[in-house]
């Protein structure tokens, strides 16, 4: 503050006096002493920050330099002495030049960041016609002085020439800036202004005859430059507002200096003007279309770009649910009664099972490499021309286009293959399902939303089911088929009409039939026996799974008081859903019908599959454990299909743990020591942790042995037997008579 306002008297001082009145004291001592406290301060500064210290530090070796020149010329002018030229004091004006433009490029980059080439060549633009400008100016007066010989001309040329060269940098790095409000680099901006304005005059002082003004200028400006150049180092830029876009380069100063350059070549034409400024003028206009050429192929490209962009999904690269509507509504916008171009068309609509499990077992960074892994294997299990896509989160589609249902569900076979192998997720070994539902254009559907809703229909059906896939069907499906269905159903079950099979479960210890799971079928009058996964479904959207849960566990009981009086002491499994689980009569349903018919509790088992009790564990465990303190058996059903089972196992009051079936199939034919190690292990902690272990989905004898072998408690599958009716399902004391009988 005190060296501005000294420099601010030091200015009114030199516009009051006149020539006659130059003080020594004043006008050179003082004016150095202003200097080089400045440029001390620009040098402490540097030194004392902890960041970007190279450009106060230039900076203040520069302004040192041009002032330790301003204490020789006071030197060699005391008395009235006329300084020799060139003189020593101009080899440290000259200093000043170097180190300045080292400053000024650092705090450029460091103030303007990163910038397409556009942006910098406005810079550029900018610079050079304000060089071209500049040097209309000063190089014409250069010849005047030339005749004291090479070392003076050498040294009167050297300065225009600095000049020149921070005015480009100077105009340029503005043009960058513009709108941006540094007030560092506008200040340095100004200071070197003023030095160039400074130079000018004393040029025209020397060539073209002392002025007044011309002598108040050239005394002013530099003391001016030096307040300025060392005040830019000090001001604080304030804080980057990272919420800002990328910078985009003003338009005003390239614009005003491309007119300038024009209008030198224009003037050139008709009066004399150097050869330098001209060749400024050419190069600012050449940059000029330079910069028009780029910004045209920018703008193409930046076009390509975005329509990709918006076409691809970010994580996976692979298309995206704007893509798929495209390519959709492309299809259906034709006829499909002419003789070119596809008539038919898939999509499947592929949803990842236990995808939340793998993200709360492995974190968020874990899932996203695992989808991107999924791309891979979707491009290679389809065909050249089809196209893959993801919705979003775990959802993908698969449009297949000429392709008939064959072709559809052989594709579905590979992808469910494909996703069927382990993903390598930070050294481990995850494993997905597959749930892929399967919709035809036009006979499902005529339009691009019907087409996405029946795949989705389809798809949850084979997520319910267990599935690899399912086909959209559209007696079962299909809109008012689908109401009709709802209501059907709703008899169905207030009328007692659904029927349950049961499955025996073997103890390999005894070889004897000591439990049944039951399942519920539904004898429809026009579509017959419909299994489970095509009505559960609606049960779930209808709202309908409590009075069709209450309805099996109902008869289940019925069947096992039944079997109970006939002295056949058999357990009661029952499939039970999280929105049975946790509602809030369940435990006084199940109480009540347990009590209704005589059954004890230990006879009754609720399987709950574990992706169920992770959707709100705090509430599942809270009522597993009153169940358990009833005396009911809670299973853990498709136990080792997903992966957090194993973190909240030893916290909830199980008893049993149900193994899912991908684990056992086929495990006793083909045998893989790390599938065998894996069953081994999950047998030997069930029972470490006391549970009882379940096998099913048995399909061969070799199989069931193994798992004797294993240890294996209890096991099902339809080697033992399929699903029956109570009627129909031969119970005798040991499996060998049993299946003796079957083989008959």
């Amino acid at each position: 503050m005190i060296l501005g306002l000294l420099v601010v008297a030091y200015s009114v001082s030199v516009v009051l006096r006149t020539s006659a009145q130059h003080r020594t004291w004043l006008d050179g001592w003082v004016v150095v002493g202003i200097e080089f406290a400045l440029s001390m301060l620009c040098v402490s500064r540097g030194l004392t920050s902890k960041q970007h210290r190279g450009a106060p530090i230039f900076l203040g070796l520069g302004l040192l330099s041009w002032t330790i020149g301003d204490v020789i010329l006071t030197i060699e002018t005391l008395g009235g002495a006329t300084a020799s030229s060139p003189s020593l004091a101009d080899l440290f004006y000259l200093g000043f030049y170097p180190l300045a433009y080292i400053a000024t490029v650092l705090l450029l980059r460091r103030t303007v960041g990163i910038l397409s080439k556009p942006n910098w060549l406005d810079g550029v633009v900018a610079g050079l016609g304000a060089a071209a400008v500049c040097a209309a100016f000063a190089f014409h007066s250069i010849a005047q002085v030339a005749g004291g010989g090479a070392a003076s001309a050498a040294v009167n040329l050297a300065f225009p020439i600095g000049d020149v060269l921070l005015l480009f940098l100077v105009v340029g790095g503005t043009a960058l800036l513009s709108g941006a409000r540094r007030a560092p680099w506008l200040l340095l901006a100004a200071g070197i202004g003023m030095n160039v304005v400074g130079d000018t005059f004393n040029l025209f002082q020397s060539t073209a005859g002392s002025t007044a003004v011309g002598s108040d200028v050239n005394a002013i400006a530099w003391p001016v430059s030096i307040l300025f150049i060392s005040m830019a180092v000090w001001v604080r830029s304030g804080v980057t507002d990272p919420l800002r876009g990328p910078h985009t380069a003003g338009f005003f100063l390239p614009g005003v200096a491309a007119i300038g350059g024009l209008g030198l070549l224009v003037v050139g034409t008709q009066r004399s003007v150097g050869q330098t400024a001209l060749g400024l003028a050419l190069a600012t206009l050449l940059m000029v279309g330079l910069r028009l050429f780029l910004s045209a192929r920018d703008l193409r490209v930046l076009t390509e770009q975005r329509q990709r962009q918006a076409l691809t999904d970010e994580l996976t690269g692979l298309g995206n649910r704007r893509q798929l509507f495209q390519v959709l509504d492309a299809f259906f916008s034709q006829p499909f009664d002419g003789d070119e171009g596809p008539h038919e068309l898939a999509f499947l609509f592929v949803d990842l099972n236990h995808f939340k499990e793998i993200n709360d077992s492995f974190g968020h960074p874990a899932g996203d490499e695992l989808l991107r892994q999924v791309g891979p294997r979707l491009n290679d299990a389809v065909r050249g021309k089809d196209v893959v896509l993801r919705f979003g989160g775990d959802e993908f589609g698969v449009v297949l286009l000429g392709a008939d249902l064959q072709t559809a569900e052989t594709v579905a076979q590979r992808i469910a293959a494909g996703l069927d192998e382990p993903f390598a997720i930070h050294e481990t070994k995850a494993h997905i399902g597959v749930s892929i539902g399967i919709a035809l254009a036009p006979s499902d559907a005529t339009d691009a939303a019907g087409l996405l809703w029946c795949a989705d229909v389809a798809m949850y059906r084979a997520k319910l089911g267990n599935v690899p896939f399912e086909c959209y069907n559209h007696d079962i499906d299909g809109g008012e088929h689908q109401i009709r269905l709802v209501d059907e159903l709703r008899d169905a079950i207030e009328s007692r009409s659904l029927v349950l099979h049961y499955q025996p479960q073997l103890d390999l210890k005894t070889s004897r039939i000591v439990a049944v799971e039951a399942l519920v079928r539904w004898p429809h009058p026009r579509l017959g026996l419909v299994p489970p996964l095509k009505f559960i479904p609606l049960a779930e959207d209808a709202g309908l799974m409590g009075t069709l849960t209450a309805l099996v566990l109902d008869m289940a009981l019925a069947q096992c008081a039944a079997w109970w009086e006939d002295g056949r002491y058999l357990a009661m499994s029952v499939n039970v859903s999280s929105t049975n689980l946790l509602n809030n009569d369940f435990l006084g349903l199940v109480t009540g019908l347990l009590s209704r018919h005589d059954v004890p509790a230990r006879a009754l088992v609720l399987e709950i599959t574990e992706t169920s009790i992770i959707t709100d564990f705090e509430a599942s465990q809270d009522v597993i454990a009153r169940l358990r303190d009833l005396g009911v058996v809670v299973s853990i059903d498709d136990f080792g299909a997903g992966y957090t089972s194993l973190a909240y196992l030893s916290n909830l009051a199980v008893r049993e743990l149900k193994l899912d079936g991908t684990l056992i199939t086929g495990l006793g034919s083909v045998r893989d020591d790390r599938d065998l190690e894996l069953v081994r292990a999950t047998i030997d902690l069930g029972h470490a942790m006391g549970l009882r272990v379940v096998a099913e989905g048995i399909e061969d004898d070799a199989t069931l042995g193994l798992l004797r072998e294993l240890g294996c408690d209890l096991a099902q599958g339809y080697h033992i037997s399929r699903p029956m009716p109570a009627g129909e399902l031969a119970i005798r004391p040991t499996f060998e008579d049993a299946h003796a009988e079957h083989l008959g």
